[in-house]
């Protein structure tokens, strides 16, 4: 079996159309969110990530036996075949979903031990036929009305299984659901705590049980919050890398325009060390090479009378920086550029820049001409 290609056999499911045909509560909702938050996750190979998502996902919904299939599969995927075990043979036990999840415990199963775990089954397989075999009796109104419950809870979440088309949910949607989780659990706290005006005698012990495992689910959701923040910061880690590679390539075929701009989009404060010194010597030569590229072709659109593309062209010159050995050309081809689009309070500019920033410049009598007949 090909645990890769069972994992991203798994679909996310349209939420939209399933809470339209399906009156569920907001539990149920959450669950699927979450879930398909998961399947995102694997699709970037983020399995770490997943499981965590997972496991909110069946402690939110233990009955979502899709999600606890998906999670047995990563756990087997990471080797964490115990795990995956009791995963896969809760969903047999339950009778829901049970061929695929008897078909993940068999593989996973099939080690030295799995002679062993076969005999098992099959012993409760042959005690289970033994037991059909017996007279059945018809059963009372009660038993009909529970089967019946049962058989709508079945096909409810075989229809959950069933809905998989499209995926919708993102990393800031996940953010704004954790905190209103945390924001919930906070206020039923609040809640539990308030002083009540008449007390029983068992009521103290009643509370320090409710209190007792509020703190346990507090502390197992700042647990999985904070794997889930690290696991972010190394997604982003590894992103903000792969985006100073990419520049690097952009650099080495000589594309600096591009190059430049994809610098300027990097957060700064956000990268490590290693990645800053990379960034630095980067942006010193980049910066350079495309200003100097974008000089030469604000002067080739000047010449073809390509007044406002070669306006556009230079302006992003000194965006770049201040006082290149080029500028004080740029910056009089720049007010050229304005006079003919007849915009003499631009082009006033762009002389008084000359004048200033490269006083000993050939151009600055130039300047200083055109900058006395505009005004």
């Amino acid at each position: 079996m090909d645990l890769s290609q069972e994992i991203r056999s798994f679909t996310p499911i349209d939420i939209e159309k399933f809470s339209q045909d399906n009156k569920v509560s907001e539990k149920i909702i959450d669950s699927v969110k979450a879930y398909n938050k998961a399947i995102e996750y694997l699709k970037t190979g983020s399995e770490d990530i997943a499981i965590i998502e997972l496991k909110r996902v069946v402690a939110i919904n233990p009955d979502f036996y899709e999600a606890v299939n998906l999670l047995g599969l990563c756990y087997a995927y990471t080797k964490q075949l115990d795990k995956a075990e009791a995963l896969f043979g809760k969903v047999v036990q339950s009778e829901n979903n049970v061929l695929k999840a008897a078909d993940y415990l068999n593989y996973i199963t099939d080690g030295d031990s799995g002679a062993s775990r076969k005999a098992a089954r099959q012993g409760k397989i042959i005690s289970k036929k033994q037991k059909t075999a017996e007279p059945q009796k018809e059963p009372s109104r009660k038993e009909a009305f529970k089967d019946e419950e049962v058989q709508a809870e079945y096909l409810l979440f075989k229809k959950l299984g069933n809905i998989f088309k499209k995926p919708q949910i993102t990393l800031a949607f996940n953010i704004f659901s954790v905190i209103c989780l945390v924001a919930a659990i906070i206020f039923f706290v609040i809640t539990i705590k308030e002083p009540r005006e008449v007390k029983t005698e068992d009521e103290p012990i009643a509370n320090a049980s409710v209190n007792d495992n509020l703190d346990k689910v507090l502390a197992q959701n700042k647990e999985l919050q904070e794997q889930l923040d690290a696991a972010n910061l190394k997604l982003k880690q590894y992103q903000l890398s792969s985006d100073l590679s990419q520049i690097s390539s952009l650099y080495n075929q000589k594309k600096y325009e591009e190059a430049a701009d994809k610098l300027k989009a990097i957060p700064v404060k956000e990268l490590n060390s290693d990645q800053k010194k990379k960034y630095d010597a980067l942006k010193g030569d980049a910066y350079q090479k495309a200003a100097s590229a974008l000089a030469t072709q604000g002067n080739t659109l000047f010449s073809s009378g390509k007044y406002s593309e070669a306006i556009e062209k230079l302006e992003k010159v000194f965006k770049l920086g201040d006082k290149w050995s080029f500028g004080d050309k740029a910056l009089y081809v720049l007010g050229k550029s304005y006079v003919e689009e007849g915009d003499n309070q631009k082009a006033a500019e762009a002389y008084q820049k000359l004048i200033e920033q490269y006083p000993k410049s050939s151009y600055v009598k130039y300047a200083k001409s055109r900058l006395s007949s505009i005004q």
